[in-house]
């Protein structure tokens, strides 16, 4: 089972309380889902990629979630949602779990990890900056590195947003006219340049991950995999993305 499904499972059996004691799947103020999904992700590049499985076997490269890293060439810093490299100090040791905020000496692949479950058509400008503005900053500090994204968007019919609830009120529920807001908000983010050489513009490798969910405890997510999700070969389906990676890491670091 690939991340997605792994990630779609995880939201169905999470639960996060408010200050109101509502209780919901998914929080847009809490990272949880982020750090999961990274995890799940780290989880297939080691299946995918010998070479960085090697590495990681050996203690050369560790696999940190929310890391802060200033790059020396552009003394630019960023919080990178999952990155992976040399550790800072070589007693961080070997091992095959993420950990969060380790310390890199370099930084050889980053991630950047996006949601989209609500107010599609408002976040299309906000996601498509960040997601730029994420690969710009890693290849202006390194080239080299490689610069991924990944975006899970919504398709349920409505959501529960915990943002949108006001106490002793009935629960607020957002409608939203599915498939096409998910259609035109996937559609939006392959406008996003993906490169395939050193000294190009855009990410390394980018992938959207569409999913079903309410945000209704008890309610189960699931990945959907009909159109318009990306479909296999595309360049933004989730096998694409790690291909991408294997390929390109092995060449670059292996």
């Amino acid at each position: 089972m690939l991340a997605p499904e792994r990630f779609a499972e995880w939201v169905t059996g999470h639960v996060h309380e408010d200050k109101l004691g509502r209780r919901y799947c998914y929080h847009s103020r809490s990272d949880a889902h982020s750090v999961a999904l990274c995890g799940f992700v780290w989880e297939d590049l080691l299946a995918s990629c010998p070479v960085l499985r090697s590495q990681a076997e050996s203690g050369d490269v560790v696999c940190g979630i929310n890391v802060s890293f200033t790059w020396a060439t552009s003394a630019k810093t960023k919080t990178l949602d999952l990155a992976i490299g040399p550790p800072e100090s070589p007693t961080q040791g070997a091992g095959l779990g993420p950990v969060r905020k380790a310390k890199l000496r370099e930084v050889f692949l980053s991630c950047e990890a996006k949601s989209v479950m609500t107010e599609h058509g408002k976040s299309q400008p906000r996601v498509f900056d960040e997601l730029s503005s994420s690969h710009e900053i890693v290849h202006h500090g390194d080239q080299r590195a490689l610069a991924c994204g990944i975006t899970v968007v919504n398709i349920a019919d409505s959501f529960i947003s915990p943002l949108r609830q006001r106490e002793g009120k009935d629960t607020y529920v957002s409608p939203h006219k599915q498939p096409g807001v998910a259609g035109r908000m996937i559609e939006h983010l392959r406008g996003l340049p993906i490169r395939d050489e050193v000294g190009q513009v855009g990410f390394d490798a980018y992938a959207t991950i569409v999913v079903s969910c309410t945000n209704q405890v008890g309610d189960e997510v699931r990945v959907w995999t009909e159109p318009p999700a990306p479909q296999p070969g595309d360049a933004d389906h989730y096998e694409t993305f790690l291909k991408r990676i294997s390929d390109f890491y092995s060449v670059r670091f292996g």
